[in-house]
Formats: structure tokens, sequence, C-alpha cells
């Protein structure tokens, strides 16, 4: 739907869905394929994007803003050749944002602490860097970065992908 809630872009990646919304679509897609399709883990999507060889970023471990859509504005899905996955999947570094499945927790056998903890805000993962208050930081680009969001919170830069369990 694009930014006026009244025309399908099917190039383009889903945005301004809250959490609630996302897992709503992935429960509506499960029934109707009759497949198991959900929101990803946090783990499962950082997995996805980095590999296997803890790459920071899709295409390796050195920063380049021409490999992926870094910008204040998204652009239609695989439209940035350098920012395919490992396993294949277009736009985990750049473009949007997208929901997972987890609360924010700490990681297993992390001391950190953060009062947000808890059943407060969702994991956000990968896509647009743009922070109006921060600025670029291409810190916020490694794929590595947790984010976080209430879910029930909608932004322009953050969607979603459905993950299918095997």
């Amino acid at each position: 739907v694009d930014a006026d809630g009244d025309a399908w872009l099917p190039d383009w990646p889903v945005m301004m869905v809250d959490w609630h919304g996302a897992t709503v679509f992935a429960d509506w897609l499960a029934a109707k394929t009759r497949r198991p399709w959900r929101l990803p883990r946090e783990l499962e999507w950082e997995k996805a994007a980095r590999g296997t060889d803890d790459r920071l970023f899709v295409w390796g471990s050195e920063f380049n803003k021409d490999k992926a859509n870094f910008g204040k504005q998204v652009r239609p899905t695989g439209n940035t050749s350098g920012d395919i996955s490992p396993y294949g999947i277009q736009d985990m570094n750049g473009n949007v944002s997208e929901w997972t499945s987890n609360w924010y927790q700490p990681y297993l056998n992390s001391t950190h602490k953060d009062k947000l903890f808890g059943k407060n805000v969702k994991v956000l993962r990968g896509g647009s860097y743009h922070k109006t208050e921060h600025g670029f930081m291409k810190e916020f680009t490694i794929l590595s970065y947790r984010n976080f969001a209430p879910p029930k919170e909608r932004f322009w830069d953050t969607g979603f992908r459905c993950a299918k369990s095997l």
C-alpha cells in the first residue's frame, strides 16, 4: 500500500506497518498457503543476512555506502545489486528495517542491563539507518546492530519479511 493507503506497489517493501499488523499478515499467509509462515526470530534474521562467517555487512566486513540503500528514501526491492546476503536474500542491509518475532531481551550469557528488557519493545533488524536525531552513523548499518520499538508503533522506514519453518 502506498503512503496514501490506496495503491498496491508490488515491487516495494512493506512499510508503515506495526508489529501486530506484520504478525497478522504472516498468520494470514500461513492459513492461505497452508505453510508455516511467520515473522523470523532475531537470530534467524541475522544468520540469513550474515551467513556463517561473521561478516558485518551482507557483502563482507568493509563498509561501502554504495552497496545498499542507506539513503533517506525507500526504494523498490532488489534495486541495489550489492545488497544480497550469502543466502541470496535481497535488501537485508539497506532499505527498510524489519520486525522480528523477538521481544528485546539480553543475549544468552550477557551481563548487559537495559531497562527496556522484557516485554516492552520488539527487536528490529537491518534496513534504513536514517535516524534524524543521530544523523548518519555507519554503526547503525552493521548487521548485528539491534534496534527496538514498541509493537504498536509504525515507521516510514520499517516493514517486515516472512520466514517459513521447515
